[in-house]
């Protein structure tokens, strides 16, 4: 990652903490993984040509961290702003109403009933009611009995037709396994940067040439350039977040997605399932 832009005339606040601390730059790139010609630029107080804006401020968010110091008066230092996110009032939940249990319906027992209504209660009004239900019980059990016969007989009468498979076309599905991302180049380079957010391993070919083969750690960064293509394969692509021809892409998906290859070019990127 080369240099372009300079401002050596501000004293570096990160430089003099980590010299004060007795640490070296090898002691800051190992416990952090901010590459080594990144942190020299943030010390010297360069501006790395194909490093963007949001992991500049990230690494410098991390190495203050690292040493102790506060991060908004770092990013003051660096000429940085450090908005607060406003956080949105919480919702006022209206208390839920209390539902009020029915009343219970009185007990009757058989003497009250017997007072309330006089007269129903004698021998005859009960034989006549066991009668009764005795009738229809009979009745029941006739219905039930005629109804199985005649289930019985339909069942002996209806034939049993054969049974046919129909086979209906299926319909042709197109799967689309390639994507692709617009991000011209504006040098006539092809340039990519990645972070690992989880270990990937990584081949990388810069025209057709390999150039990087081993496994990024999580929170490693790397970079590479070529005059026509770059090829990247391996496993968990997806895990990597890019920034193709100065334009950040971000991950390219999810645990559902499975990657194996990127083909990046001067017109922008494309994904290969």
């Amino acid at each position: 990652m080369p240099p372009t832009n300079s401002n050596n005339d501000k004293p570096s606040v990160l430089k003099t903490t980590r010299q004060a601390k007795g640490l070296t730059l090898d002691i800051v790139h190992e416990a952090t993984k901010i590459p080594m010609d990144v942190l020299k630029a943030i010390e010297e107080g360069y501006s790395v040509r194909i490093l963007s804006p949001f992991y500049y401020r990230g690494f410098i968010k991390i190495y203050a961290q690292f040493l102790g110091l506060d991060v908004g008066e770092t990013y003051k230092h660096y000429g940085l702003d450090q908005a607060p996110k406003a956080t949105a009032p919480a919702p006022s939940v209206p208390p839920m109403p209390t539902r009020r249990k029915a009343p219970k319906p009185p007990k009757v027992t058989l003497g009250q009933a017997q007072e309330w209504f006089p007269g129903f209660f004698n021998p005859k009004n009960i034989k006549r009611i066991f009668k009764v239900i005795g009738i229809l019980v009979v009745l029941f059990l006739f219905v039930r009995m005629g109804g199985c016969i005649v289930s019985h007989l339909n069942k002996k009468a209806v034939p049993v037709s054969k049974s046919v498979s129909v086979v209906l076309p299926v319909k042709e599905v197109k799967v689309h396994k390639l994507e692709s991302v617009k991000a011209p180049s504006e040098n006539h380079k092809v340039e990519v940067a990645v972070r690992a957010m989880r270990d990937t391993w990584v081949q990388v070919k810069t025209d057709d040439k390999v150039v990087f083969q081993t496994t990024l750690s999580k929170g490693s960064m790397e970079n590479w350039s070529a005059d026509n293509r770059i090829e990247l394969s391996g496993r968990n692509i997806d895990q990597l977040d890019m920034e193709v021809n100065g334009k950040h892409i971000g991950s390219l998906g999810g645990g559902e997605r499975r990657i194996k290859k990127v083909l990046i070019t001067k017109e922008g990127l494309t994904v290969k399932k």
